[in-house]
């Protein structure tokens, strides 16, 4: 089995017990390095073309003009196809109760036919939202299965093994 977890992180300005403030690293990456680390994934960053600000109030306005938008942010990524892997872990921040449009790029971009797909978020509050299901539809419609989930408030993200291990476990990975 090849797995690959791709990712979208915010670096910059972010929020901690509902407070802005600056992180080095982002609370996704912290967590995809995690997966990647405990699996042997090959690790991919989904890099938007724009980024987003690096200003918190300027990131949160363009993530929820996007979202009513249902834009779909280029990116910028190295694959072309997703053959060589049968299961994609797919990491996101949740923003506006879902995950960021550059996310529906990327999945609109492949082929899932008979991947399995494991979404994981990091977030504030301690849900998915809608993002779970929204995911689940979109990789399903192009021929992929979602497993269970992880998710990650961003103030446990740095410390997030024994979390990450149970969900493996769950999910038989």
């Amino acid at each position: 089995m090849k797995a690959l977890v791709a990712f979208y992180s915010h670096e910059g300005q972010n929020t901690v017990d509902f407070a802005v403030t600056q992180i080095k690293k982002g609370h996704t990456r912290m967590v995809a390095e995690k997966i990647a680390e405990l699996t042997g994934s090959d690790i991919l960053r989904i890099v938007p073309k724009e980024e987003y600000p690096f200003d918190y109030e300027a990131c949160c306005a363009r993530a929820k003009a996007e979202y009513e938008a249902s834009a779909r942010p280029e990116i910028s990524i190295p694959l072309e196809t997703l053959d060589a892997y049968d299961t994609i872990f797919i990491g996101f921040p949740i923003w506006y109760r879902s995950y960021p449009r550059v996310i529906a790029t990327f999945v609109e971009r492949f082929d899932f036919t008979g991947k399995k797909v494991l979404p994981f978020c990091t977030n504030e509050e301690g849900g998915f939202g809608m993002a779970d299901l929204e995911l689940s539809a979109a990789v399903k419609s192009k021929g992929g299965n979602v497993e269970l989930g992880l998710s990650v408030r961003g103030k446990n993200a740095e410390n997030c093994t024994d979390a990450v291990v149970r969900w493996l476990r769950m999910n038989r990975i």
